[in-house]
Formats: structure tokens, sequence, C-alpha cells
């Protein structure tokens, strides 16, 4: 697990996420339960590294693996999609006009 947490309000949910999985872990079969813990700790690398710079746009770097770790927090808290969640995008993106 890691030592610190981020206090940046776009790492909740993969914070949360990651607490659940390690909390849930003795309750998952083998050999799914060798998982959590890794993805667990992924989550809450991406949560320290990332978050800061949420929302990632689709140009940038950041944003194929925050949209997948974002994705796995949202399906291990059973919550619903996560590109359009304001927590997890804490900065409203610019739609852009249709022609």
């Amino acid at each position: 697990m890691t030592n610190t947490r981020s206090k940046w309000p776009a790492a909740q949910h993969l914070q949360q996420a990651a607490d659940q999985l390690r909390d849930l872990m003795p309750a998952i079969e083998a050999p799914l339960n060798g998982y959590a813990d890794p993805v667990a700790d992924w989550l809450d690398q991406a949560a320290n590294e990332m978050a800061w710079l949420a929302p990632f746009h689709d140009h940038e770097g950041g944003y194929k693996p925050w949209r997948v770790a974002t994705r796995i927090a949202h399906t291990v808290l059973g919550l619903p999609d996560p590109d359009t969640c304001t927590t997890c995008h804490t900065h409203p993106r610019k739609k852009e006009a249709s022609a």
C-alpha cells in the first residue's frame, strides 16, 4: 500500500477503489485474488502521480492511463460513466462547437 495519499479531489475515486480492493482481497477466489493488491497499488500510484493534472485530453500522454484507471475505479465502486464524473474530472472540458 502507498504510504502517502493524494490530496487532489480527482484522486478520490481511485483511492477509494484501491482501499476497497484491498478490503475485498480475502473474499476474492484464487487466482484472481492475486491481482487485487497490484491493481490497488497501481490505482494509488495513478492517483498520486496523475490526479493533479486531471482532466486529461485525448492528445496528452496521461490520457490513456487516466482513462483506464478511472474505468477500473468506477467498476470496483459500482459508479456510472467515469468520463462524465465531476470527481474524476474536476475541471469542466470545453465543448467544441460542431459545424
